[in-house]
């Protein structure tokens, strides 16, 4: 995080957003009460009150102060920074084929895509990235259809098969054929069409092939299992488990992962 200064109410940009961000994730566990600030990169009211409790609950007071205030000085950034190290080390997401938490690999979330754009489910009011692919092949097109931007950060790009869902999207019928080394789909159903299209842009096994990343809830995936099962060797399934949700089952998010045989 940016030390240059202390930040007020009212500062606005990127280094606030991170703040943000932090101040989320940091709020969350046993005992505590999440904060769920919108990430707008704006000091306003919310984030003021996440500050104060958050240097509250951690004592960063001055030696004159019997209760904090909401300036973001050195000691609150190095806090900030110290305690998000320690998260990240404990969340190990780079490894395996799917991010099993909604944060996703490590990246600056802060750049992630939000409503409009995003209509599903959010992270810290951005794209939640859970049960999508991570450690991509990354030797050709990489293509999420109907994706909402939640794998941008990877250099997934969205695409739709069909024009009457493709909400702005440009189609794969612009695609030339075996050029996707990566494909992802996520809570959306695998039709006649699109079941073509991953079929003709997969590369070829002799080029290196293509790996099928697909996750939805538990009653939109149990309909396409034969086919998945078509498509080609699964090398990774599971369930995971959606946030605020990990008491109910039927919530929860069915993923596998295909190495498509062509």
């Amino acid at each position: 995080m940016n030390d240059a200064a202390h930040i007020t109410p009212g500062t606005i940009g990127d280094h606030v957003k991170r703040i943000q961000i932090a101040l989320n994730l940091l709020s969350a566990g046993p005992g505590r009460k999440t904060v769920f600030l919108k990430v707008d990169g704006i000091y306003g009211p919310r984030t003021a009150a996440a500050v104060k409790a958050y240097k509250q609950q951690r004592r960063i007071l001055q030696p004159w102060q019997t209760s904090p205030d909401d300036i973001v000085g050195k000691r609150t950034l190095k806090s900030l920074d110290e305690e998000m190290e320690v998260l990240e080390n404990e969340e190990p997401a780079d490894s395996g084929f799917v991010a099993t938490t909604p944060a996703g690999a490590r990246h600056d979330h802060s750049k992630c895509p939000g409503p409009p754009r995003v209509s599903g489910s959010l992270y810290l009011g951005l794209a939640d990235h859970l049960g999508t692919p991570i450690n991509p092949k990354a030797m050709g097109r990489m293509i999420n259809i109907y994706g909402e931007g939640e794998t941008d950060y990877l250099g997934f790009v969205d695409f739709a098969t069909e024009v009457g869902y493709s909400r702005g999207r440009p189609l794969t019928s612009s695609l030339p054929d075996d050029c996707a080394s990566d494909i992802c789909m996520r809570s959306a159903p695998i039709s006649q069409v699109t079941e073509k299209e991953i079929k003709r842009l997969a590369r070829p096994s002799a080029r290196g092939g293509c790996r099928f990343t697909y996750a939805s809830n538990i009653e939109t995936f149990t309909p396409p299992k034969p086919k998945l099962l078509s498509f080609g060797i699964v090398i990774a399934q599971g369930r995971l488990a959606v946030t605020g949700y990990q008491n109910d089952t039927s919530m929860d998010t069915e993923v596998w992962v295909i190495e498509l045989r062509k």
